[in-house]
């Protein structure tokens, strides 16, 4: 199959689109649509060993798996999501236990193999098109009758000199900037030159062109022997020059297990129909690696630097693209200017001869999922976004097969196994229970009217009816907004971070800030700069998962091979936001905001996470703790800290979450607190300054996003004693004998 032909399957699929979407209409709305549990795949590392402290487990990233499926089973039919672990098909090897998947094979990053006659490149990252020879000369004082170009063949040793009446050649002024297609002004007398010379109008093969140019001196100030090749002497290559793909070892243990599973007759529902079909989001849990080779392990970036560029890509957006045909595509070699490169201090431009996938792959003809106006801001037009009435996802995915046939796949992650669950519980509350009043200023607000709840569905209406987005919308629909910081570009994010005071149970109509406080359930924040990647430990990522954001985002490598972030390398919030907050998964919004595909985004969240504003309502319930509460003390010299937790009662249509607040009383006028740091299924606050065997009564509240209350039966307790380390002891007896001997 010709790539021309898979453009045009693309070009169908763009087609599809336009087809299938219609602009809302007043009087119409959009269809909602929530996927079945038991349409995600739940992937987990049945490799992994690591076991986080306090689970019962005997390892996380199949606890995390076991727990989204358990947290998502219908309660009255059973179906749950499906679960498979993947084990490293390699004897001794654990490729899947790093961060990345290594390949054995990475030859094969331009995507060519030489096919020509003669000595082949040692290097193919650098290799010169012969169609794009050119030079830039600055220098004012240049000569130009002294120039001298010869072109010699290589295949033949013949040679010709390069005249200026030749068509070949053009002489013009440099560019202000280089680009794919940069502007040549007119030459100027006394101003630098660019020299343009397409060699195969002369020489078919690779070619030797020499440059001579004095200045008005006399004195030769350049003076250049060059090679280029013929790019008709090269194919695309799917696996590069030693034969072994590029992403061999992915394939084997990771997206050919993934295939096997959703196309076997075994697992096929009663009716026949395959999982493939099936199936419409897949979910990787901690444990699973971040990243793997891009497509045929080419490398992909989105300027000319070639620093920008990597073959890595997230193993989500290579799992979203399981089924799409790459196999089938026959890319055309192109010419690709490439920044800096072999003799860039001599003027010498580097037109690289590479493959057309080095391109990024954007857009709908790529991604035919995405809304059409995702990142249109970004777009020259700069024109609003339309709402669209779009169908679901598993419509439009039937009409995209076979070639465009795609998943929504996210990851749930953390450092250790309670940060991932917390992403679950968060997804299940916020579903049911998000509004503006789970903002205790937005409850503090509306305490004086008569009605405690915003008519939600007439501002969702209004938002339509005025073409809001982004924060203006969620503003129209009663959340509050912080100020944007540049790097947001009136996203709405971050999005329902607390503000320090409810931790407290003293709300003040202060700024929230989540580094400070958190999140609330369904809070969203991402930040788009270059080292946020899930390699980084120190990134932004860790610290919101660590702060309680339900949904975000980060490049699967910062660095480290991937290609460089981009300012939409994540989800354009202002189409998430738009159609998650009107009956759409969280898995399909991810589709239609993001642009990229075979690129280094990393997704959070859970995909069915559903927080429809037309259903959700506020939570009433205050929350019921299963049992009492657990206790444990550290006794250390200095001092005693209890941590203090229980568990809360919780079901699929009542989901709950809660801080923990603890007081523990020694009934002579000595109160110690401790607040569990966010809200949790499993709050835990830790209680520091107690003092050593001490009889304690210890009380505890229970308080849940919308500031409902129980009190926990109190405990009375006495605190551990202190146990002091053996050389402790010894010295203190020392210091006494000494004291003793000397007489004091």
């Amino acid at each position: 199959m010709s790539f021309a032909s898979a453009a045009g399957k693309l070009l169908t699929a763009a087609l599809l689109t336009a087809i299938v979407a219609a602009p809302a209409s007043a009087s119409e709305k959009l269809e909602p649509f929530a996927a079945r549990q038991d349409q995600v795949l739940v992937i987990y590392n049945a490799d992994w060993k690591n076991r986080s402290q306090g689970t019962s487990a005997d390892q996380d990233s199949r606890e995390i798996a076991e727990y989204y499926a358990t947290m998502h089973t219908d309660p009255k039919t059973g179906k749950k999501p499906y679960l498979l672990g993947l084990s490293c098909r390699h004897l001794g090897k654990k490729h899947l236990n790093d961060w990345t998947v290594r390949e054995e094979s990475t030859d094969n990053r331009n995507g060519i193999v030489f096919r020509g006659k003669g000595t082949r490149p040692q290097n193919l990252d650098w290799v010169r098109d012969s169609r794009k020879v050119e030079i830039h000369i600055s220098d004012p004082d240049a000569d130009w009758n002294s120039l001298s170009i010869i072109c010699r063949s290589e295949v033949t040793g013949e040679e010709k000199i390069v005249t200026p009446l030749m068509t070949a050649l053009k002489m013009s002024g440099i560019p202000s900037s280089m680009n794919d297609n940069p502007t040549y002004p007119p030459a100027v007398i006394g101003k630098g030159r660019s020299i343009r010379l397409d060699a195969t109008k002369l020489f078919a093969g690779t070619v030797t062109v020499s440059l001579k140019l004095k200045n008005r001196s006399g004195k030769v100030i350049r003076d250049l022997s060059l090679r280029y090749h013929d790019a008709r002497d090269f194919a695309f290559s799917p696996v590069g020059s030693d034969g072994i793909p590029d992403d061999k070892i992915l394939e084997e243990d990771a997206l050919v297990p993934v295939r096997k599973f959703l196309d076997n007759p075994k697992n096929a529902l009663s009716n026949g129909t395959l999982l493939k079909d099936h199936i419409l989001y897949i979910v990787v849990v901690h444990g699973i690696p971040y990243s793997a080779n891009g497509a045929f392990g080419i490398d992909h970036g989105a300027t000319s630097n070639r620093g920008d560029h990597g073959n890595l890509a997230s193993l989500e957006q290579r799992l979203q693209t399981l089924y799409y045909g790459w196999e089938t595509l026959k890319p055309p070699i192109i010419p690709f200017y490439m920044a800096g490169g072999p003799d860039k201090d001599k003027g010498v431009i580097n037109h690289i001869i590479t493959t057309a996938l080095r391109h990024q792959l954007t857009g709908i003809k790529w991604n035919p999922y995405m809304h059409p106006d995702t990142y249109s801001y970004l777009r020259q037009t700069k024109k609003p976004p339309e709402f669209v009435l779009l169908p679901p996802l598993s419509e439009r995915r039937e009409a995209f097969k076979p070639r465009m046939f795609a998943y929504a796949v996210s990851r749930i992650d953390g450092t250790n196994v309670e940060e991932a669950k917390r992403i679950i519980d968060y997804s299940l509350y916020a579903s049911r229970y998000l509004r503006p009043e789970m903002d205790c200023r937005v409850r503090g607000g509306l305490a004086g009217t008569k009605s405690k709840e915003l008519s939600l569905g007439e501002r969702l209406k209004r938002a339509e009816r005025e073409n809001l987005w982004g924060n203006r919308e969620l503003e129209a629909l009663g959340f509050i907004v912080l100020n944007n910081t540049e790097h947001q570009q009136d996203q709405g994010l971050p999005f329902m971070a607390r503000p320090a005071g409810d931790a407290t149970g003293e709300c003040r109509n202060e700024k929230a800030d989540w580094l400070t406080a958190g999140f609330y359930p369904g809070g969203m924040e991402r930040r788009v700069i270059s080292h946020n990647g899930l390699n980084n430990k120190k990134a932004e990522i860790w610290q919101q998962l660590a702060k309680g954001v339900t949904v975000s985002a980060a490049g699967s490598p910062a660095y480290g091979g991937g290609p460089h972030i981009t300012n939409a390398t994540f989800w354009d919030n202002r189409i998430l936001v738009r159609y998650l907050f009107r009956g759409r998964d969280l898995g399909e919004c991810f589709l239609l905001s993001s642009v990229y595909v075979n690129w280094s985004t990393s997704l959070i969240g859970d995909p069915l996470f559903h927080p429809d504003l037309r259903n959700t309502v506020i939570d009433t319930n205050p929350p019921v703790a299963m049992g009492s509460l657990a206790v444990s003390f550290d006794s250390q010299p200095d001092k005693v800290t209890a941590t203090v937790s229980t568990k809360l009662v919780d079901n699929p249509n009542t989901p709950e979450v809660a801080i923990l607040r603890v007081a523990f009383d020694d009934g002579k006028g000595g109160v110690t607190t401790g607040v569990s740091p966010l809200y949790s299924r499993r709050p835990h606050a830790v209680v520091e300054g107690l003092r050593p065997d001490t009889d304690y009564t210890v009380r505890a509240t229970l308080i849940d996003p919308y500031g409902n209350k129980s009190e926990m039966q109190a405990l009375k307790l006495k605190s551990k004693p202190v146990n002091y380390p053996l050389s402790i002891i010894r010295r203190i007896g020392d210091e006494l004998k000494n004291r003793t001997q000397s007489g004091k």
